[in-house]
């Protein structure tokens, strides 16, 4: 589902979230986040949506670079159960002091919905740990593709699935970090 516009939000030097603009909310809505809609995140601190060490460390050094004059600007995946979706985000610093997080949506492609993506299901307590920014899921010691990762790990094959937690792969945490050394 191509959803127009960039979706913006914008964090104080507290790093609460204060404002989301209405692409957010469609956003949050068509991807069955309807707990993150812009009532759910305002006046919140961004490290409540945060809770990967790794990525937490990440923004951390992003931020402190944008607030030090730069910008930075990458790409990502946010996927859907039916949809991969590429993105890029611009992470900039506005004349009030504040942040800027805009993203828009580069491309989309259409797949058969995968479960384990899917907000409506049944969760064991296990933990599956996917990349926050390419969705990759952490498999023994490699990061695959979720249609690999549910394959290797049987995941259809147990009567519940595993609850997900976010992290970030070494590829992608090199490729972050590359973004900000090059901007």
């Amino acid at each position: 589902m191509t959803l127009s516009g960039d979706v913006i939000y914008i964090v104080n030097d507290q790093d609460e979230i204060i404002f989301a603009n209405d692409a957010w909310d469609r956003f949050a809505q068509a991807n069955a986040g309807e707990g993150l809609t812009t009532w759910n995140i305002l006046h919140r601190p961004l490290w409540d949506f945060v809770t990967d060490g790794s990525t937490r460390e990440l923004y951390l050094q992003i931020l402190e670079r944008v607030r030090g004059g730069g910008s930075i600007r990458f790409k990502l995946r946010c996927d859907s159960p039916g949809c991969r979706r590429w993105l890029e985000m611009e992470i900039s610093r506005r004349s009030d002091a504040t942040v800027e997080f805009r993203t828009r949506t580069l491309s989309e492609e259409e797949r058969e919905a995968v479960r384990l993506f899917s907000g409506d299901v049944a969760r064991s307590d296990e933990l599956l740990r996917v990349c926050g920014w390419c969705k990759r899921v952490f498999v023994g010691d490699s990061w695959e593709e979720v249609e690999v990762a549910v394959e290797r790990l049987q995941l259809f094959e147990r009567e519940l699935l595993p609850s997900l937690t976010h992290g970030i792969c070494e590829a992608c945490y090199r490729n972050i970090f590359g973004s900000m050394a090059s901007s």
